[in-house]
């Protein structure tokens, strides 16, 4: 048998350790995340079980035509189990895990799924990463986590995300993976957690991690509503944003719009303002910047103004106003590109 500091047999002069038999390591390594996918897989296919049905039926009639309001069918129903199963029903994946931890029988794999049993929910950011590895720190807490199993390759830096996280000792005691999948936030995250902060406050709620805990399908709506620009209509615009709808409404009071048009194009710039909270110095120039994306979007009808005229309009220069269209139009292509 070759020892790890051993000459590699292969002849290349270095040690087994740092040749060949790292590629060994690589591969046990590759054969403890199949078995531990495999062991997450097993879960969901077995639970909820027979006994735990009724309870899951009733769960799932009271939120999943809720979520699909604002999302696919599939995903609805697997943020129900999610919340049932590792919130409601937490020993469920105690029991789950005990009886895994006994029939493991590599060390490596024992040691990670007693930890397991340290499942938590996150809500935090994305802050760097690549296919080897990325970075995600907490929101609430700030605590950083680093995760090497198959970290996501399609996220910002910065974005936001909802996560139920499982430890993985096996980097370190900062090493998480996911236990499942994640929600995105599209868009700015301060200005959906600023939200969410003032749900917590009107609950009277100070741990932010155990309301997130509790309320997660709440959590998860909101998610989806603000990523989508869907209007929430129990959060209610600041006077600054209550000033550009008004600036809005006289606007559209002196054009001949239909009754549609009046609702998109106020929906719209409603929705703007919840998820993306713009600072407001002068409505005229949020509203001037709104008007020619209408325009240039083909979203209204009527006589098209030209730059000079839309800057006498609204007293506002066409520099401002272009900045302020091409802000609109970023906002608008990701709510195309989430739907």
């Amino acid at each position: 048998m070759v020892g790890r500091n051993d000459p590699c047999p292969c002849g290349s002069g270095k040690k087994y350790k740092k040749c060949h038999g790292k590629e060994q390591s690589v591969s046990i390594n590759d054969l403890v995340n199949d078995e531990l996918f495999k062991v997450r897989q097993q879960f969901f296919s077995e639970n909820p079980n027979q006994a735990q049905l009724p309870a899951f039926r009733e769960l799932q009639q009271a939120w999943q035509p809720r979520l699909m309001e604002s999302m696919a069918e599939n995903d609805a129903q697997a943020f129900v189990i999610e919340n049932f199963l590792f919130m409601q029903k937490p020993e469920l994946w105690q029991e789950f895990l005990v009886k895994h931890i006994d029939l493991a029988q590599r060390p490596t794999t024992k040691e990670v799924l007693e930890n397991w049993k340290n499942v938590r929910v996150f809500l935090g950011q994305y802050i760097k990463g690549d296919e080897a590895a990325a970075q995600f720190k907490d929101a609430f807490t700030g605590d950083v986590y680093k995760m090497t199993d198959q970290p996501p390759t399609d996220m910002q830096d910065g974005q936001g995300l909802l996560a139920i996280l499982l430890p993985d000792t096996r980097i370190g005691e900062d090493g998480a993976l996911f236990l499942n999948g994640y929600l995105t936030v599209v868009g700015e995250f301060n200005p959906f957690f600023e939200q969410l902060k003032a749900k917590m406050a009107s609950a009277n709620a100070t741990d932010g991690t155990q309301y997130v805990h509790e309320h997660y399908l709440e959590v998860v709506e909101s998610i989806v509503k603000y990523s989508t620009g869907t209007v929430d209509e129990s959060i209610e615009l600041s006077p600054e944003h209550e000033s550009v709808m008004a600036e809005l409404r006289k606007h559209i009071d002196q054009a001949d719009f239909d009754a549609e048009t009046v609702d998109n194009v106020t929906s719209i710039l409603n929705s703007y303002l919840v998820s993306q909270q713009p600072t407001v110095q002068k409505p005229e120039a949020l509203v001037a910047g709104y008007w020619r994306f209408l325009q240039d979007h083909e979203l209204i009808k009527g006589p098209m103004l030209a730059p000079k005229d839309l800057s006498e309009k609204f007293n506002v220069s066409s520099s401002t106003i272009l900045k302020r269209s091409k802000e609109f139009g970023s906002y608008f292509e990701e709510l195309l590109a989430k739907n």
